[in-house]
């Protein structure tokens, strides 16, 4: 099956709170969000995009990019794009209700599969998606990342290792699509740029 990531997502505005704060954070519901976040990346335009809306917002503390990246990686479709969300489902995954939506997230998650980290991250956008066109509510949304979140801690050590292998299943899945390219760019920086999230929050606190 074909994920297509037809939606753009809107450029949010930014506004700094100006606090600062040198304790450790941690924040369960956007880590699981940020299963997915490979395919929210790319809908904002790439890794150097995001990095833009961080330093155009003014954050400079990990309080408050945990914050902006909470705006933009937690439920990132407008439900106006429901019409759009409803035909990619159909046309790509034979998906057209809340029962067969749950049905085939459930087949990624349980599934015997050599590229889990490929799964979980479709799991995670297609709840995602799932909230936008009016098949999920919020609270299920976050019930699904939840739970796919030891899952993957369990499976990888750190993000690294967790987009190594989202990349390596995209590609197995097919090497010629013309997305690849632009899908390994963004899993090759994605944890490496200047107040990525992905420094911030780590998979595994204890196997880092």
């Amino acid at each position: 099956m074909k994920i297509v990531l037809v939606v753009l997502l809107p450029f949010l505005i930014l506004q700094s709170c100006g606090s600062s704060s040198s304790e450790k954070i941690e924040d369960e519901q956007l880590s699981s969000f940020m299963l997915g976040g490979i395919y929210f990346f790319n809908g904002y335009g790439g890794t150097n995009a995001v990095a833009d809306m961080m330093i155009d917002a003014g954050y400079t503390t990990d309080k408050e990019l945990v914050g902006g990246y909470k705006e933009i990686l937690e439920f990132p479709f407008e439900t106006s794009q429901a019409s759009g969300i409803k035909s990619v489902f159909k046309s790509m995954w034979n998906i057209s209700n809340k029962e067969q939506l749950l049905e085939s997230i459930n087949d990624l998650k349980t599934r015997e599969h050599t590229y889990k980290a490929w799964d979980y991250a479709r799991i995670v956008n297609n709840a995602n998606m799932g909230y936008a066109c009016g098949f999920l509510t919020k609270e299920e949304v976050k019930k699904i990342t939840l739970e796919i979140l030891p899952l993957a801690r369990k499976k990888f050590k750190n993000w690294d290792d967790y987009f190594t292998d989202f990349n390596k299943g995209r590609i197995d899945w097919n090497s010629e699509d013309k997305d690849s390219e632009t899908y390994e760019k963004i899993a090759n920086t994605i944890t490496k740029y200047d107040h990525s999230i992905y420094k911030i929050l780590p998979l595994n606190t204890d196997k880092e």
